[in-house]
């Protein structure tokens, strides 16, 4: 039987991957002459800083990645690739942010940065995902006890602070659910856009 946190884990990646595929759809819209949905885009960037920079990328670093650290060193090199790959995200989501709006000023050298650097973003994120679905989760499988695997299934479970009344999940629903409600089929829930 699988431990929930992988399950809770695979869930939060499925998540982050539905909204990479969302910008990742829009960029090749764009590129093929579709109108830019910048409110859709904006959420989508909201999102990808909201949740899994700020929430579930700490979660696995101090979680996940130090409790396989104390059984083995047989992930030594694969943690800090993924460690350095969640640090590399959040300057990456910024300088999306900064190209999305002087694309939405007009200007043209932006749009193509913009597209090209959320090609990037997409591409290492999807990259970074299969890392550890793929070969990271295996090896935590194989040396984390039942008990760790609840400790790391309590840790994702609770993202919400109660002393600031922070709610990252609440508020991570909200921004999925405003990207469907903007997306087009078949991402999303909104109209399609004529081109």
């Amino acid at each position: 039987m699988k431990p929930e946190a992988v399950q809770i884990i695979r869930d939060e990646h499925l998540a982050i991957s539905a909204v990479l595929y969302s910008l990742r759809y829009l960029v090749k819209e764009m590129r093929k002459g579709v109108a830019p949905n910048f409110a859709l885009l904006r959420a989508i960037l909201d999102y990808i800083v909201s949740y899994p920079d700020r929430w579930h990328h700490p979660k696995e670093d101090k979680y996940l990645f130090a409790a396989v650290r104390r059984h083995t060193r047989e992930a030594d090199n694969l943690i800090a690739r993924l460690e350095r790959e969640h640090q590399l995200g959040y300057p990456m989501v910024e300088d999306l942010k900064k190209h999305l709006v002087a694309f939405q000023a007009g200007d043209e050298a932006a749009r193509e940065a913009f597209f090209a650097a959320a090609d990037r973003y997409a591409e290492l994120e999807w990259e970074h995902l299969r890392a550890e679905e793929e070969v990271f989760i295996p090896i935590a499988e194989r040396v984390l006890s039942r008990e760790e695997w609840a400790e790391i299934a309590v840790a994702f479970r609770e993202n919400d602070n109660p002393l600031f009344g922070i709610k990252p999940k609440d508020e991570a629903e909200v921004l999925y659910q405003r990207i469907l409600s903007l997306a087009p089929s078949p991402m999303g829930f909104g109209a399609r856009e004529m081109p």
